[in-house]
């Protein structure tokens, strides 16, 4: 062992690789004892003659060895496996690191979601009753219901930031509740579409939802929920469109195939900046924006307007619940189509 102190002490002050140990029978502890302690690549040389004596150096910790006497040929190659082996280590350690930063701050975006939409609820429902007191006691003579106007309406926009991030952190931790029951889509995707008419109008973009005119648009969905996910979707579209473009909503059935039961699918097809392939994951994760310099803003708040990147991945995470899917197709400046396929099962009970 004292012998294998001293070599230990030799490694660590000249900042060594790969070290080359003598295996002695008779020092055996001292290897197996270095080989224990160190982060250093042991290669065994000497009594290493018969399969025993190999099992008994791998045993110790060596990392390899090589027999004497022996070609440089064959120490060049049990160094560049020794080498080999030091730099796959590293890499792993590495890689454990960074998927340990990277889990760490997952947990913290979760978290961050969870207390923020939690903490903004209280301080944004007193303003929205303070306001509601002050349109109470003032009138169109004070000269303030622009003010008011614009007041309400920036509240109304945090709000349903806040409704945004509450429902995400709801979906991720799965303890949103769940409330099937058989609705017409067609109606469903009315509302949406009835809901962000204005803001599409004033920007000249058409959105155009082909009816099927019959019972094709029945499924047991939790309406709230799915009408949620259009709303983001289209609303995706709506802002990712240049003024004047297009968004068409189609309805479709699929038969069942296999094991898979019948699907009732959405498609909602935009003409705008598209997405290029390297990204069509990507736009499904927390707080993912695209960001587009040869592009323009034609408002503030509408292409390419802002937003905290939450709203595809909770549409996402609402089909999800339904045992659904989204899919993506679309091509870098060429418009997207997001699909929505929802199995068409036979009516759910609440969860």
């Amino acid at each position: 062992v004292k012998e294998a102190l001293k070599a230990l002490r030799m490694m660590e002050r000249y900042d060594v690789e790969i070290a080359e140990q003598p295996v002695r029978w008779n020092d055996l502890e001292g290897m197996a004892y270095v080989t224990k302690i160190s982060p250093i690549p042991i290669m065994a040389d000497e009594s290493v003659h018969t399969p025993e004596d190999v099992i008994k150096v791998v045993k110790m910790g060596a990392a390899d060895y090589v027999l004497k006497p022996f070609m440089l040929d064959e120490l060049k190659v049990v160094i560049e496996r020794c080498i080999s082996n030091l730099e796959l280590k590293k890499e792993n350690r590495l890689l454990q690191e960074a998927y340990a930063k990277m889990y760490e701050v997952k947990n913290m975006k979760e978290k961050f979601l969870a207390l923020s939409s939690h903490e903004l609820k209280t301080p944004v429902t007193i303003l929205k009753a303070m306001l509601s007191f002050i349109e109470q006691k003032t009138g169109p003579e004070c000269g303030i219901s622009e003010q008011l106007t614009l007041m309400k309406k920036t509240i109304d926009n945090l709000t349903g930031t806040i409704t945004e991030m509450h429902q995400l952190a709801q979906s991720q931790e799965s303890m949103i509740p769940m409330y099937f029951q058989e609705v017409n889509l067609d109606d469903i995707i009315d509302e949406v579409i009835h809901d962000i008419h204005l803001l599409a109008a004033n920007r000249q973009l058409e959105i155009t939802f082909n009816r099927r005119g019959s019972k094709d648009g029945l499924i047991s969905v939790d309406a709230d929920k799915i009408r949620r996910a259009l709303f983001e979707l289209i609303q995706n579209a709506v802002k990712f469109t240049p003024d004047g473009g297009s968004i068409t909503v189609n309805i479709r059935r699929q038969s069942a195939m296999g094991n898979e039961p019948p699907k009732l699918l959405i498609d909602i097809t935009d003409t705008g900046i598209g997405i290029a392939a390297t990204d069509h994951e990507k736009v499904f994760e927390k707080f993912y924006k695209i960001q587009d310099v040869h592009t323009h803003h034609s408002s503030e708040s509408a292409f390419l307007g802002g937003g905290l990147g939450i709203g595809l991945s909770l549409a996402k995470n609402l089909v999800e619940t339904h045992e659904g899917s989204i899919s993506l197709t679309s091509d870098y400046d060429n418009g997207s189509t997001f699909t929505i396929s929802l199995p068409c099962r036979e009516a759910h009970t609440s969860r």
